[in-house]
């Protein structure tokens, strides 16, 4: 066990963050709790975040931890018996998408509620020192992984505090869960419904999962928080000159996949033999191999440039230096639900977005962007011809910037301010 702290002011009050992602783990899976940790000591909170020692890890960013070791924030660390972790602090990249997958069917099969179940003996072993820490005003545990909401509820028993629960992703009903069987999809559940009668206050990060969850939890009080950027990122990058800069952030699995875009381009190609001098596509972040055969099959190689994984800070300011920003969201059942979290740090460039995807949440978000194309994800003629018109425009100086006041409700200081109030709420109802 590992404890990092700086103290804050006394007259604070105290809530207890439970987060199994949490830097350095890099990729968009620690952001949310993250800056929430960072600004939450500015709103009268201070915070001690549960979480668990780096292992073996897709991707590490520091920079990320470095921003909130400020005065106000304990970080305490445990072990952690899950499949995914082997030896010491070690980025493992991503699997094949096979691979990917047959881990995540045996692990549903074997390790209920997750993969992550071997943190829970470990976290339950710091309670008493939590406690003895001083008063706790509430717990708030955020999931992915589900064990992580197990956790919170215990701890917040334990402590005799009110628990607040963030869904990041539906649990019951999460698009990319896969149960083994009707006997898994009973217990999990099961388990979602303990934690949500036991529950005072639920966050989630979209309205379809906030209804997916009133459905199962009629009484529940479920406050919707959407994803966000963090102002502070971005400075006054712009676009260099040459090649008109389309850029991916992130990384790919699932529905998610790059195909029709690639496709689309190689239709471009086609028609324009000096493309690849006019237009760049970067992929910032990890790549799965197997679409790597894709882009020489496709004959793209001069056109396509793979970055690998960068810091956040890297990976924000190539999003600044970019023409256009593109995301996808593939059909699949529930993909409705979706809204990845770049699409926010998207917004937060105000650069021209194409959306790829299907009617639900990435459309809704951005509604009122007004700097954004949105097509079907498998509508190979659409892409080409809407990458088209945007090179069009690119090149004649006429992209559209992004709607500021649309843009400034996903800022992540005012959606810690949010949360703060929602915290204190629910502290000033519970009994002393």
């Amino acid at each position: 066990m590992t404890i990092s702290s700086q103290e804050g002011p006394g007259k604070n009050r105290h809530v207890v963050l439970v987060a199994y992602y949490f830097p350095p783990m890099g990729g968009s899976g620690v952001q949310r709790v993250a800056k929430w940790v960072k600004y939450l000591p500015d709103n009268g909170w201070n915070v001690t975040v549960l979480t668990v020692e780096p292992g073996r890890y897709l991707a590490f960013d520091d920079s990320l931890l470095e921003e909130i070791e400020r005065p106000g924030i304990r970080i305490i660390r445990t072990r952690s018996l899950d499949p995914t972790r082997g030896g010491g602090k070690r980025a493992v990249g991503t699997p094949s998408e096979r691979k990917r997958r047959l881990f995540t069917w045996l692990t549903g099969m074997f390790f209920l509620p997750d993969n992550k179940r071997g943190w829970a003996r470990h976290a339950r072993s710091v309670f008493e020192q939590i406690r003895a820490s001083g008063p706790v005003d509430v717990v708030l545990s955020s999931a992915p992984p589900y064990t992580g909401l197990m956790v919170g509820g215990e701890l917040a028993k334990f402590l005799d505090v009110p628990h607040v629960v963030d869904y990041r992703d539906d649990w019951l009903d999460n698009p990319r869960h896969r149960y083994p069987s009707p006997w898994h999809r009973a217990w999990h559940a099961r388990a979602e419904k303990k934690v949500l009668t036991q529950a005072d206050l639920i966050t989630v990060v979209n309205e379809s999962i906030k209804q997916l969850i009133q459905q199962r939890a009629p009484e529940a009080d479920i406050r919707v928080l959407p994803q966000g950027y963090d102002p502070a990122d971005f400075g006054e990058r712009v676009p260099e000159s040459g090649r008109i800069r389309l850029v991916y952030s992130g990384m790919f699995y699932d529905a998610q996949q790059p195909d029709s875009m690639l496709r689309a381009l190689a239709v471009l190609a086609e028609r324009d033999q000096a493309l690849s001098d006019r237009l760049e596509l970067r992929f910032v972040g990890l790549f799965p191999d197997e679409k790597k055969a894709l882009v020489s099959e496709l004959g793209l190689e001069k056109m396509v440039t793979f970055l690998g994984y960068r810091s956040h800070a890297e990976a924000v300011a190539e999003l600044q230096e970019a023409h256009v920003l593109w995301v996808i969201v593939g059909r699949q059942k529930g993909g409705h639900m979706i809204a990845t979290g770049k699409l926010f740090e998207y917004m937060g460039s105000r650069r021209p977005i194409l959306a790829l995807a299907p009617e639900g949440e990435v459309r809704s978000a951005l509604k009122g962007y007004g700097a954004s194309w949105i097509v079907d994800p498998d509508d190979v003629g659409e892409i080409a011809s809407s990458l088209a018109s945007i090179l069009k425009r690119a090149e004649a100086g006429q992209l559209p910037r992004g709607n500021e006041e649309w843009v400034s409700q996903f800022d992540r200081k005012k959606q810690a301010h949010m949360l703060s109030g929602l915290l204190t709420g629910i502290a000033d109802r519970s009994p002393e």
